[in-house]
């Protein structure tokens, strides 16, 4: 039933926005899997993230639904029609949020049977794994992987034989192949290696298996994907921008506290108080009974300290991160209830603690929920482009911010075809068809990020002179979902009444704004 619950959260939805293409980061992967179509090859020639077992998946699923669904190829089939692959891509990410269900059951089953149905239970329904699980990007891949490797680190710590190293081992080289800090995993390798060598004095396997691990995380690799290494110039530029690139706007600036501070807040707001206490109280159990095979568990902690570093943060580069609290708290929960039980504690006691893990396994589903309603809600995008497309605004007419109508998954801004003359803002004359420009239309996406942030003056003045200078014409607004907060009850009650509310025509999206400039400062 959790696999079959936590699937349907992350099938439905699937089909977000489609034909529209909202989110920035799909194309990478689409694109490059199509990319291979066209080249008749198995290799991508794109190395960004690098998203390369992504691309290589897709591919076969393209060619598999151009040639035997539809006898023809894919190549001319996404000519015609982006939105099937795009969300054959999105079905893909959606299986290895499906195989994270069955990896936690494995992960926590190792403990005790029943902390691997929490830990299943657990990892099915936290919301952020079910939200990214809807897109074709590579975080839940990359969160699956890491868990292989933390599953390899656990049966090697129990039996130290090849074939569980060289089942983490795997893990680390797909890890990479998705996403390039899942060399991070390594790690956690050699810690294992290490602590299960050390008390058995194994110098012989420690230096066999460490190197044994290193030439396995490489070979798997090149594999995987050779053109990381035969095209390693691209390989390495790809690696090092990233880590030390522009940032985007509202990704940086918190430095290495401030991103630990950030993913840790993020974390604990979705989470909840009593699943935070369940990871705490986890820690304390795995310490006192000397659970030894809850180390490798600490990769998602690891993983969170050494990336805090990079000067970037986003929401979503948090999902292996959360694995450590994830998987330690079902421990907690179990042991602890254990313990009252064998102390004899009172009836009463022992139905508060059902009643408070009812109330963290409700915040979590109710979350779920709300997720996944936001992806099966009518976006403000699409129907402001069928109320644009009866009211004749287009590109040829307008200027336009990213995550609107005219440019639904792109980001961009305006300012700069705009200048301040007299107070006034007026469109530049250099801007291509300026005669012909009408209109200037906003998202909340965008012109909410800078608002956000004070440092942004200039972006703040130009807001609020367009908002005063220039008449609004119409709106759309989504349904405001409310802040989560480490309090399950609110949570619950305000994802159950934002679902509902979804449901019946609510819309999600960003606020669209539509604003006519006038004649005299066109």
């Amino acid at each position: 039933m959790i696999i079959v619950g936590g699937a349907l959260v992350r099938l439905l939805g699937c089909t977000w926005g489609l034909p529209l293409e909202f989110h920035p980061d799909e194309p990478v992967i689409v694109d490059g899997a199509i990319d291979m179509v066209k080249r008749h090859s198995f290799e991508p020639t794109s190395f960004y993230r690098p998203d390369h077992v992504e691309m290589k998946l897709g591919y076969l699923a393209y060619m598999a639904y151009g040639h035997i669904l539809h006898g023809s190829s894919p190549a001319s089939l996404y000519a015609a029609s982006p939105a099937p692959f795009i969300l054959i891509s999105r079905a893909v990410t959606a299986c290895f949020g499906i195989a994270m269900i069955v990896v936690a059951w494995l992960i926590g089953k190792r403990f005790t049977p029943a902390i691997g149905v929490l830990t299943a239970f657990v990892v099915a329904f936290f919301p952020t794994y079910v939200d990214h699980s809807h897109l074709a990007t590579p975080d839940v891949p990359l969160t699956l992987t890491l868990m292989i490797v933390i599953l390899g680190c656990m049966r090697y710590l129990d039996s130290p034989s090849w074939g569980n190293l060289l089942l983490a081992c795997l893990g680390v080289s797909v890890s990479i192949a998705i996403k390039y800090p899942g060399a991070l995993g390594s790690i956690m390798i050699a810690i294992t290696v290490i602590i299960r060598a050390v008390p058995d004095r194994a110098w012989r396997r420690l230096l066999a298996h460490g190197a044994g691990a290193l030439a396995a995380v490489v070979g798997f690799l090149f594999v995987i994907s050779p053109v990381l290494f035969t095209n390693y110039p691209q390989t390495w530029s790809m690696l090092t921008g990233q880590a030390s690139g522009s940032p985007p706007l509202g990704s940086a600036g918190l430095g290495w506290t401030g991103n630990l501070g950030f993913y840790a807040e993020t974390f604990a707001n979705t989470a909840g108080v009593i699943l935070l206490l369940c990871f705490v109280l986890g820690v304390v159990w795995t310490v006192r009974l000397r659970l030894v095979q809850s180390i490798p568990l600490w990769l998602g902690a690891i993983y969170w300290l050494i990336l805090s570093d990079i000067p970037l943060h986003w929401s979503r580069w948090a999902l292996p991160m959360y694995l450590t609290p994830l998987l330690l708290a079902p421990i907690g929960a179990y042991y602890s209830f254990r313990f009252l039980v064998e102390r004899g504690s009172s009836h009463w006691v022992r139905w508060g603690a059902v009643g408070l893990g009812a109330v963290m396994a409700a915040n979590l589903l109710a979350g779920s929920v709300a997720a996944t309603a936001g992806y099966l809600a009518q976006d403000t995008r699409a129907v402001g482009k069928a109320y644009f497309a009866s009211h004749g605004v287009d590109k040829t007419n307008s200027v336009s911010e990213g995550y609107t109508p005219l440019l639904p998954g792109h980001p961009h801004v305006v300012f700069s075809a705009f200048e301040v003359i007299d107070s006034r803002l007026v469109l530049k004359s250099s801007v291509a068809g300026s005669s012909g420009i009408r209109y200037v239309v906003l998202s909340s996406d965008i012109r909410g990020r800078f608002e956000a942030d004070p440092s942004y003056v200039s972006a703040h003045s130009f807001y609020s002179r367009l908002s005063k200078q220039f008449p609004l014409l119409t709106t759309f607004d989504p349904l405001t979902r409310s802040d989560p907060t480490f309090l399950e009850i609110p949570n619950i009650w305000n994802d159950l009444g934002y679902a509902t509310h979804l449901a019946g025509d609510g819309l999600s999206g960003p606020t669209i704004e539509l604003y006519e400039i006038p004649a005299d400062q066109r």
